[in-house]
């Protein structure tokens, strides 16, 4: 899990994660990647996909699962945050019934790759009151 990253992007006066951290992000197929998220990079080429989850390290919670779409040629990046809630309790099975919520695409300029773009997109969601 990465909470500070060791050596040369340290020395990164920008780099910050907050009191967030993240497993190292995998890259997803496009067809993995939540429809908002497609819809907000459409008409973009070469854009990949990538998702890791959030968790607060104070508290050691699951935040939710970020999913990233990385613009190289462009230079750009764009996020969202799936969140999953307990909305209720199925009457058959006693098992509850969990909903998906993810927030509006979040676009911004970013070339220095997907671990900077999780950074950036996580101090946007605590400015904003997402994070704690």
């Amino acid at each position: 899990m990465r909470e500070q990253p060791i050596g040369k992007a340290v020395e990164d006066d920008d780099w910050d994660p907050g009191p967030v951290m993240w497993p190292p992000e995998k890259e997803i197929e496009v067809s993995a990647a939540h429809e908002s998220l497609v819809k907000a990079v459409a008409g973009s080429r070469g854009v990949r996909f990538f998702t890791a989850y959030i968790i607060d390290v104070p508290s050691d919670c699951f935040l939710g699962d970020v999913q990233m779409a990385i613009d190289d040629v462009a230079g750009e990046a764009c996020g969202i945050l799936l969140t999953r809630h307990v909305t209720g309790v199925n009457a058959e099975t006693g098992e509850p019934v969990l909903t998906d919520e993810a927030t509006r695409p979040f676009k911004f300029a970013c070339a220095d790759g997907v671990e900077k773009a999780i950074s950036i997109f996580c101090k946007n969601l605590s400015l904003a009151g997402i994070f704690p």
